[in-house]
């Protein structure tokens, strides 16, 4: 019977779910890859490697002689070395969305508190100020604003489909034309029309070579200077201090960020100190709903392999 290897660096509601959800007569075994990789005869064993955080060490997978297929309980996998699992011929699946939902809710999430001001109306009410720090501030709506969607894969799409009801011009740019995307009448335009153009610019993208830092000076100079930018794919699509620098002299109004260059936050991060910036910690696809939802997936992707099928969302 199949034997699956989690690999976790912690304890989650992930973790439960997963034993919990077994199919029967299946061989979990949990290893800690931080502490414990001298146990080379599991992971040697082991048909198929399953990561809740998308990060493999290398060691492991040079080991890992047996793997059908690494399947991911994320939807992000730049911490995998491709090189090592290209030249094993081991495919690798993301999540097929299983989180695009909360992911998504909280790309609007972060839109309406970095545009209300939400974080500084909270703060001054705790402190019993009454708006008085906030009329000086401009408080926009999202109604009617043009909203750039950069990624339309399964979270940039169910952005799209959110945005619906606040009546918003949607652009959308992508390697591959969308043919939900149109028909929920996002227009498909060049990366430079849409940071020119956009009110609220929102990144939905993996993070590869193609993707690194590619909100830099040079295309934080084309968003209007009342824009504001929103991440919750992966922070190395950001130059931070390009970023800081244009927040800090206004050059663009503000910014909702989930994710960063460095996790957890380096202290010392200048972004933590702007009140143009909302903050969270990468937790935008977290929801008890979309726990089993990534399980399930990933269970019924690895018996597919296990049945001789080509498994789904590989990326």
């Amino acid at each position: 019977m199949p034997k699956v290897l989690l690999l976790t660096e912690g304890s989650l509601p992930l973790l439960d779910l997963t034993k919990k959800l077994k199919p029967k007569n299946w061989d979990l075994f949990v290893l800690d890859q931080k502490k414990e990789l001298k146990e080379t005869k599991v992971i040697e064993e082991a048909d198929f490697l399953l990561s809740f955080s998308g990060k493999i060490e290398d060691e492991i997978l040079k080991i890992a002689k047996n793997i059908k297929l690494i399947q991911l309980c994320s939807a992000g996998f730049d911490g995998i070395n491709k090189k090592i699992t290209n030249a094993m011929n081991i495919p690798i699946a993301n999540n097929g969305g299983a989180n695009s939902i909360p992911v998504a809710e909280f790309t609007m999430t972060l839109m309406l508190s970095t545009i209300r001001h939400i974080v500084d109306a909270d703060n001054n009410t705790r402190e019993g100020i009454w708006d008085s720090k906030l009329q000086s501030k401009n408080s926009y709506e999202l109604h009617g604003s043009t909203v750039g969607i950069i990624g339309a894969g399964k979270i940039g799409l169910r952005v799209i489909e959110m945005l619906q009801g606040f009546k918003t011009k949607i652009l959308y740019t992508d390697i591959v034309d969308s043919k939900k995307a149109k028909e929920l009448s996002a227009k498909k335009v060049s990366l430079e029309y849409l940071l020119k153009n956009s009110d609220i610019v929102s990144l939905h993208v993996p993070h590869d070579a193609s993707t690194d830092k590619m909100i830099n000076k040079e295309t934080l100079s084309m968003m209007k200077s009342n824009a504001i930018l929103i991440n919750t794919c992966r922070g190395g699509v950001i130059n931070e201090k390009e970023l800081y620098d244009y927040l800090v002299r206004a050059k663009i109004r503000g910014a909702g960020l989930d994710v960063f260059e460095q996790e957890p936050i380096n202290k010392e991060n200048p972004l933590i100190n702007l009140n143009n910036v909302v903050l969270a910690p990468h937790f935008a696809g977290k929801s008890m709903e979309s726990f089993p939802r990534r399980v399930n997936f990933a269970y019924d992707n690895m018996k597919r392999v296990w049945d001789g099928e080509k498994p789904l969302s590989v990326v």
